[in-house]
């Protein structure tokens, strides 16, 4: 691996708006940012998203288009969104703001810890994991709704040690007579055949939110989770029809699905060092992309400068981590 990191650094140093240097400073630099944190607060992108939140804690528009059942959904993932921007805005638990965005996820979360979504009343751990991600990353990490919904992870996972959405792991007949039961609207989420393969996808998210946790990211499930998800790096997922090879390439940030930096990101808080073959791997893909300038390309449709600066902030997180800068 051949990094040029005096070279990110100038170029995000040179380039890079508040948040960026604010983080920058903190995360990487390790030097004082209390004149950030605080003009932070003055951040047109923070003051926008703040004045678009509703009394619920949540965020959604007036309108919707779409398909009832999936309204809910919809705002939930618009709610996901906001929050993680504003976590990159600096805002943090004691704002206000955040306060009722946490209350508003906790509103969703069910009896056994399960964080619905609406999703056509079927579990989907991925929302569920990004939104016990977002909680840690806040400073709920050990809440015990927070902790409760890990607990519902741990007994929804695969035999194989990882994650797949439930109802992909059963057979069309199976589906088929479930989806079209006439006599009695089905209201109980389907279960997963526990004994097919888990997602890559789906596991990659989970150990996103493990990794978040403080009290999670050094247990064995952990682990195993990391373990079984760098044997699938750069192979195609069964399961999505549209994460084939490719998508592992597809770098952004804020990290959403599963690619090959935000896998990096997790492993590097949960442990794994450079003796790993495939950490090594990983990171060798990512020194290979870097440009000349210095800079990464983040791969979301019709990336700005600064979604490239945000992906180059977020690898440069993966090599402090790995033990690749020294200050």
């Amino acid at each position: 691996m051949n990094f040029d990191l005096n070279k990110a650094i100038e170029f995000l140093l040179a380039r890079g708006n508040l948040p960026i240097l604010y983080w920058l400073k903190k995360d990487i630099l390790e030097v004082p940012v209390e004149r950030e944190y605080k003009n932070l607060k003055k951040f047109a992108a923070r003051i926008r998203i703040l004045k678009r939140q509703k009394p619920d804690g949540g965020w959604h528009h007036k309108i919707f288009n779409g398909p009832p059942q999936w309204k809910k959904t919809y705002h939930i993932v618009i709610t996901l969104r906001n929050i993680l921007e504003l976590y990159k805005y600096g805002c943090n638990q004691e704002d206000e703001e955040i306060q009722k965005a946490a209350q508003f996820l906790f509103s969703t979360q069910s009896q056994e810890g399960y964080f619905w979504n609406g999703y056509i009343q079927e579990y989907m751990p991925t929302y569920h994991a990004i939104t016990l991600e977002s909680l840690c990353m806040f400073g709920w990490d050990q809440d015990s709704r927070t902790q409760k919904g890990f607990e519902w992870l741990l007994n929804y996972r695969q035999n194989d040690g990882g994650w797949a959405i439930p109802y992909r792991t059963l057979d069309e007949n199976e589906l088929h007579n479930q989806f079209n039961c006439e006599e009695k609207e089905r209201d109980i989420p389907l279960k997963p055949d526990r004994s097919k393969r888990s997602s890559p996808l789906v596991t990659g998210i989970v150990l996103r939110a493990l990794a978040s946790s403080i009290l999670w990211r050094n247990r064995k499930e952990t682990k195993e989770a990391g373990k079984l998800l760098m044997d699938c790096f750069f192979k195609p997922d069964e399961y999505e029809e549209k994460h084939n090879v490719s998508y592992w390439q597809d770098i952004t940030y804020p990290f959403w699905g599963t690619d090959i930096l935000s896998s990096m990101d997790s492993l590097s808080k949960i442990g794994f060092g450079l003796e790993n073959e495939e950490i090594q791997r990983g990171l060798d893909w990512l020194s290979q992309r870097q440009k000349k300038e210095g800079y990464w390309e983040a791969q979301n449709k019709k990336s700005t400068l600064e979604d490239h600066l945000w992906v180059t902030l977020a690898i440069l997180r993966v090599i402090k981590r790995f033990g690749l800068i020294e200050l």
